[in-house]
């Protein structure tokens, strides 16, 4: 068994891990990045880039966000389509104003090929040292470094960070915190050819069916006259509900009266696949003695919109931040890290608790359809829910009582 000494030891080469791989590399620093697959990689996702994850690109170094609008297989989206319990939707753009020549604020895109076109990035890196096939077993933290075991060797470095998923290896041998159902979403998706009805711009369509609630059936349109279909649905309702995932697609898809005729012709491309989605609403440290959690990781996916990547991308721009710096004051401590967790709470706290409002006020059939039906006939309204998407204030809005009372006698 091989042993191996890095400044910075990264578990997962997600999007989380190399967002911060690819932040610090050009400091210098010695970096391994340890991932239990080999790329590419199958990775279960809706596959929906969000604008955050947009802006995420744009401020790693080395052009790549320009090297993704080039190279990377994508569809553009213009906006999302709510359907509401009663079966009426509504057409929300990403953008008020739009500039002709304007890039997408979204795309549709595979994770394999996000996530591998994010990876091969960290090859250009003399100074980023890639085991792919190594499952991570045991972390041990000692005085002066930490450690991580996998089968066939042993890395040292001065600091760990867990980017390993939902089923963190990192998290569970440190013992930092338990999955929690209460906190778990499941989700289920497959690639479906020849689906009828998408938007002409690719709006990506939320459809809240009563049964799912506060969770929703997704159609994502893809490459390829392929669209990614799904829903999400909290852990604990599939378990009393004694239901498997793909069995409660398949009857969407064949009895749903708004969805089965769009899928009518439509024939499934591969497999159907499950994922976990860790929600941002559990909330314990996600940094201690050289140590810092990422993405998945650390239950980021927004507990409304089940986004995770951009939240993963984020956290691993926030974690470089912290890091460079504790490489200078050579400062790897539960304290000196603590800044980590503060910087996601001021990053994410205030949207978690606003998504986490929205989640439960998606669960109320009546409420949603009242929404819903209030935006067909008001442009204000649907400006409003457009600006929810970029202005954190419109967010909070939503999240009050006041507002719907209101909108019952507008």
């Amino acid at each position: 068994m091989g042993n191996f000494m890095f400044d910075l030891l990264i578990v997962g080469a997600g999007p989380a891990g190399c967002t911060l791989a690819l932040n610090l590399a050009a400091k210098g620093f010695q970096i391994a990045i340890i991932e239990k697959d080999v790329f590419p990689r199958n990775k279960i996702c809706g596959d929906a880039l969000s604008g955050k994850v947009l802006n995420v690109l744009k401020r790693i170094p080395g052009g790549i966000y320009e090297d993704f609008l080039k190279q990377v297989d994508k569809v553009p989206s213009w906006g999302i389509r709510f359907l509401a319990p009663n079966h009426h939707a509504v057409d929300i753009p990403f953008l008020l104003n739009r500039a002709d020549g304007q890039t997408a604020p979204g795309y549709v895109c595979r994770r394999n090929d996000f996530d591998n076109f994010l990876f091969e990035r960290l090859k250009e890196y003399p100074n980023i040292h890639i085991f792919q096939g190594e499952q991570v077993t045991q972390v041990i933290t000692y005085p002066d470094c930490i450690m991580a075991k996998t089968q066939n060797h042993v890395f040292c470095g001065k600091v760990i960070a867990g980017a390993d998923g939902v089923h963190s290896k990192v998290r569970q041998s440190l013992q930092i915190a338990r999955a929690d159902k209460e906190h778990i979403c499941l989700g289920i998706r497959g690639y479906y050819e020849n689906v009828t009805g998408l938007h002409p711009e690719n709006f990506i369509e939320l459809i809240f069916l009563k049964r799912l609630l506060p969770g929703y059936f997704w159609i994502f349109p893809s490459t390829g006259n392929v669209v990614n279909a799904g829903f999400g649905m909290m852990q604990k309702k599939v378990i009393s509900g004694r239901e498997h995932l793909n069995h409660i697609l398949d009857e969407i898809i064949v009895n749903d009266p708004v969805i089965a005729p769009r899928f009518s012709g439509a024939k499934l491309v591969g497999k159907q696949e499950a994922h976990t989605l860790p929600l941002g609403t559990y909330n314990f440290n996600r940094s201690g003695n050289r140590f810092l959690l990422l993405g998945d990781a650390a239950f980021l996916v927004d507990p409304f919109s089940g986004e995770g990547i951009g939240n993963a991308m984020a956290s691993g721009e926030i974690a470089a931040a912290i890091l460079a710096n504790s490489f200078q004051t050579n400062d790897f401590s539960a304290e000196g890290l603590k800044t980590y967790d503060r910087r996601l709470q001021r990053r994410f706290s205030q949207e978690f608790k606003t998504m986490s409002v929205m989640q439960r006020l998606a669960g109320s059939a009546w409420l949603f359809n009242l929404v819903v039906d209030k935006a067909r006939k008001n442009k204000d309204l649907r400006e409003l829910l457009t600006a929810m998407f970029t202005n954190d204030d419109v967010r909070e809005k939503l999240t009050r009582p006041g507002f719907y009372a209101r909108l019952l006698f507008r």
